[in-house]
């Protein structure tokens, strides 16, 4: 796989992207705000192939394109200065974190005339009400990942029941205790990510992913020290290719990379815990010294539109939040319910939203986990 949770597997994209999107992603300079220009600093592998080409078509506009591998690398880009991006795409927690740092611009409502086409639960996303700074992009669910082939040959029918309580073949975890499953040493990846990582262990628990209670987050890290001698790595960026070789048979998971593993094994398998999960949303933002500020609505507007939209969710296989598009994605991917779970399922799963202070004492307590 190439980058984090948005990219396919080398075999599958690497071609596509050869004829789509390899002009106009590397090589070219970021331009200031002279020329006809708008530079995006976004994930990899999270475009149709067409996309960039279409906008320049129609508008003239060149799209240079970088890429990121994790939220907090976006952030200490911004910090360090970086001001010749004219859209970023962060997830919901760190957009947070971006507007208290005063480095996203208030979005002009009124030059977005496509932001009708975002689906009403989307309009007043916890991290952004009434979308002040933001525009949604995508969304999905971080759940188990795991290989069924794998997992069968590590059980056997009498001991499964612990924590795989469908009797069938391909035995479906049914919450987070089966991270804690010693049946799965060393075959266990967990996310780089602290939030996701802690906070699963805090949903484990009955708590919210948002607690900012100190003795819950250090009780869930402590948790997960016990459980760290059975994981294999902490990892954001070889989960797919991991679930697919039946190297790792567990994973703390995105959806849409869930998606891509099942896609290259029909071994591979998804699922949302009993308890709930996380759910995330990606968002187009304009960073405060964004130098091309008319072209960055140009292109947010263009990527609502329904048929941009439907081309990227049915690329990427991740889920749109825009009403229009959704008709126009393929039908195998609507009514899939791990990409487009029902409302019941929703419901028991929440944002990660903003923390406060008590973001100081997660952080402390993942340096904690990650050395001890």
């Amino acid at each position: 796989m190439s980058l984090s949770r948005r990219a396919f597997l080398r075999g599958l994209t690497g071609a596509l992207l050869a004829s789509g999107l390899s002009g106009c992603v590397r090589g070219r300079r970021r331009a200031d705000g002279v020329g006809d220009t708008v530079n995006i600093y976004s994930w990899a592998d999270y475009l149709h192939p067409d996309t960039i080409p279409e906008f320049e078509k129609r508008t003239g506009i060149q799209v240079v394109y970088d890429t990121f591998a994790s939220n907090e690398a976006l952030l200490a880009k911004l910090q360090a200065g970086a001001s010749d991006y004219d859209i970023v795409v962060p997830t919901g927690y760190m957009l947070r974190e971006l507007v208290k740092l005063n480095l996203l611009q208030e979005l002009d409502h009124n030059k977005i005339p496509n932001l009708k086409n975002i689906m009403p639960r989307f309009q007043n996303a916890a991290h952004d009400p009434g979308l002040k700074y933001s525009v949604p992009y995508t969304w999905g669910t971080t759940g188990i990942g795991y290989n069924t082939a794998a997992m069968h040959s590590a059980m056997t029918s009498t001991d499964a029941n612990k924590a795989f309580p469908q009797a069938s073949l391909d035995k479906t975890p049914g919450d987070w205790d089966v991270f804690w499953d010693d049946r799965m040493s060393n075959r266990i990846t967990l996310l780089e990510d602290p939030r996701e990582v802690i906070g699963m262990a805090l949903k484990r628990r009955g708590h919210s992913y948002n607690t900012r209670d100190d003795a819950l987050i250090r009780r869930a890290t402590e948790d997960l020290k016990e459980q760290k001698p059975l994981t294999m790595c902490y990892s954001s960026d070889q989960v797919i290719t991991q679930l697919v070789s039946g190297d790792c048979w567990l994973a703390l998971v995105y959806s849409g990379d869930a998606y891509q593993a099942m896609r290259q094994n029909n071994d591979v398998r998804y699922a949302i815990p009993v308890s709930g999960c996380s759910i995330w949303l990606d968002s187009l933002c304009i960073p405060k010294a964004a130098p091309h500020l008319q072209r960055a609505y140009e292109w947010i507007n263009y990527i609502l539109e329904p048929a941009a939209g439907a081309a990227i969710a049915n690329f990427t296989r991740y889920a749109t939040p825009n009403l229009l598009a959704l008709p126009l994605v393929q039908d195998d991917l609507k009514n899939d319910k791990i990409l487009y779970p029902d409302e019941s399922v929703l419901a028991r799963c929440e944002e990660i939203g903003d923390v406060g202070k008590a973001i100081f004492t997660y952080d402390r307590m993942w340096t904690e986990l990650k050395c001890s």
